[in-house]
């Protein structure tokens, strides 16, 4: 009885490990920012004043940009 419980076990984790193998890994979008604060001289009150973030995308699938804040 004790070799046939440990044959199924044996049996178990091999037809576990076979199934974990042939899984895909799901892609996963990954921002990249190569700055990711700026610090302006002082301005003029009322002046408008731009800054541009480079955000890449080094992942597999597409990246959305939800939501932006200022600090």
């Amino acid at each position: 009885m004790n070799i046939i419980l440990k044959s199924f076990y044996v049996i178990f984790l091999l037809l576990l490990i076979s199934c974990m193998a042939g899984a895909e890994v799901t892609p996963w979008p990954k921002a990249f920012i190569d700055q990711t604060t700026h610090a302006f001289a002082p301005v003029i009150a009322g002046a408008e004043v731009i800054h541009h973030f480079n955000i890449a995308n080094q992942g597999g699938v597409p990246l959305n940009i939800v939501g932006v804040q200022t600090g």
